[in-house]
Order: structure tokens, then C-alpha cells, then sequence
């Protein structure tokens, strides 16, 4: 019963089963066995089943001591073809998110291949870029919705939007609820959901997320 809760576990977390090691098999004393159990498995999955690895995993995961920069206060500007201008930071983004789940991986090709507004150059933002757009308080959005994102775009979907920033550049972000730490190295990215006005990390591979694209003004 207990692997079965665990393997369910795995799926809400975004590690899919048939790819993690059997935890139940793990050698707990062995440093090099701990840390090839990071690459798959959330670390508090892997402390569940070996209580004193933290030392260890303390060892293998990778941090960085880098701060997020923020950008300046957005200066937005509505534009005929459906785009919003950010003049301040000189970035034009979509007007709302797509509403089609991705990898990290796929969500930057779908960005590179995008024509959206009849043009292209779209990216996927940094989390600087995405966390410029969280407003201090709740406001009522293009959508209709009441969320934390300007009120000039569109989060009709309220999904979580995927960000290049992996947790190899940014190990620790606080956002309005609470600090948060990622030590999955270029595995995870760190994401921005403007219902909540949250910030998270998740692993890369995961095909549960979506795009919110931007570029730069030409």
C-alpha cells in the first residue's frame, strides 16, 4: 500500500513513476546512490524513505547564490494587433496566455516557431520578465477575473506559466506567501501563477504547464 501511495505521490509532483528509482531499493549510507535518486526523485520523497540523508543530499543537490533581479515598474501600453507594450523594460508580450500544455523544452519551441500577432521573435520570459507583471494587490484583469497579474492582460486561464529561469540560475525566491528553495540544478524552472500571485518550481520535463509568450521591442 505504502509504494502505492507513493507512486502516486510521484505523479502529482510531476516525476513520472516508470522513470524513478525504486526508493524501496535505496541504499540510504551510500553518497552516490542519494544523489543519482535527485535526479528523478523530489528530495522529501527520498527523505521519506531515508530520514538521515539530509547530510547527503545536502552534498549532491546544486544550489546558487543568486538574487532575482527586478525589473522596473512596468509602463503598459495597448497595441492594435491584440499585444501589450511594456515600455519601461522594452518588452512586448501577448495579451494572454496559450492555452495549450508543454514542457519547458516544448514550450520554447513552440515560442520560436510562433507567428502570433503576425509577427515572430517570441520567447518564453525569465522569471524577472514574468514577475514584473504581479501586481501588489488583486485587481480585475483584462479577462474579467480578479488576479494578481496587470490589468491591461488577459489570465482567462489562471494557469501556471513556465519560465526559462531553471533553479541552477535561482536556488531560493520568496514570493507573497513564503520562501521557497529549489536545488534540482537545469532539471527544474521556476513558474508564475497570476490567480494565486505564487511562484514555483517544477521539473522541466513536465508536460503539465503553460506558455505565456514575449519578446523583445524591435
Amino acid at each position: 500500500m505504502r509504494k502505492v501511495l507513493f507512486l502516486v505521490f510521484l505523479w502529482l509532483v510531476g516525476v513520472n513513476p516508470l522513470y524513478a528509482i525504486d526508493l524501496d531499493k535505496a541504499d540510504c549510507k551510500n553518497q552516490d546512490h542519494i544523489c543519482e535518486l535527485m535526479k528523478t526523485n523530489n528530495h522529501f520523497t527520498i527523505l521519506d524513505q531515508c530520514p538521515n540523508a539530509g547530510p547527503m543530499l545536502s552534498e549532491c543537490k546544486k544550489s546558487s547564490s543568486k538574487a532575482l533581479v527586478e525589473l522596473k515598474a512596468p509602463d503598459m501600453m495597448a497595441n492594435e494587433d491584440g499585444t501589450i507594450t511594456d515600455k519601461a523594460n522594452k518588452l512586448v508580450w501577448m495579451k494572454t496566455g496559450i492555452n495549450q500544455k508543454f514542457s519547458l523544452k516544448m514550450a520554447e519551441e513552440y515560442a520560436l516557431n510562433s507567428e502570433e500577432a503576425g509577427t515572430t521573435g517570441w520567447r518564453i520570459p525569465t522569471l524577472s520578465e514574468l514577475t514584473s507583471l504581479l501586481q501588489e494587490q488583486k485587481v480585475e484583469h483584462a479577462g474579467g477575473k480578479s488576479g494578481w497579474v496587470h490589468p491591461l492582460l488577459d489570465d482567462t486561464g489562471e494557469y501556471y506559466y513556465w519560465t526559462t529561469t531553471t533553479c541552477e540560475e535561482i536556488t531560493e525566491i520568496t514570493d507573497r506567501y513564503q520562501t521557497k528553495v529549489c536545488q534540482q540544478g537545469s532539471s527544474a524552472a521556476w513558474l508564475v501563477n497570476f490567480k494565486a500571485g505564487a511562484i514555483i518550481w517544477h521539473f522541466v520535463d513536465s508536460e503539465k504547464f503553460y506558455a505565456w509568450l514575449v519578446k523583445d521591442v524591435e
